[in-house]
């Protein structure tokens, strides 16, 4: 099942690269049910918005926190364009991935982007993980 799962992702990622406009790398944070989590992740996007991407995120650590209570997600994400006004684009940005290297998870999710300039992007996301609202905060560098 992986293999099929890994081979789906590359043939994707290798079409969607071949139209390939932009390749941005991204650092956000996100405050869910697990408490604030901070994550990174590249995505390649083709002239018209659409794209996919790889992020990770874990919680970020604490005093107070065990080792284990970490909860990492390694994940794709897909980019699907809502609209565009002016230097904002707002996109459909669901994350499927897995959670404690054991759970399957989809997380569905909005994003808000504003461009700054040419380099940098500003973005506010909302979601839904663990059935509870999950919002973040992000910095977007196009490469």
């Amino acid at each position: 099942m992986k293999k099929i799962l890994t081979s789906i992702i590359l043939i994707t990622a290798i079409q969607l690269s071949t139209t390939a406009q932009t390749l941005t790398g991204q650092a956000f944070l996100q405050q869910t049910v697990m408490g604030v989590q901070q994550g990174f992740g590249l995505r390649i996007q083709n002239q018209k918005g659409w794209g996919l991407g790889l992020v990770h995120q874990a919680n970020m650590k604490s005093a107070a926190e065990r080792a284990g209570e970490k909860y990492p997600f390694y994940g794709i994400e897909a980019l699907v364009p809502l609209t565009k006004c002016g230097n904002m684009r707002f996109l459909f940005t669901p994350k499927a991935g897995l959670v404690n290297e054991q759970f399957f998870i989809i997380m569905p999710e909005v994003e808000t982007e504003i461009k700054i300039s040419d380099t940098f992007s500003a973005g506010i996301t909302a979601g839904i993980r663990a059935r509870q609202s999950a919002t973040g905060i992000k910095v977007l560098i196009h490469l």
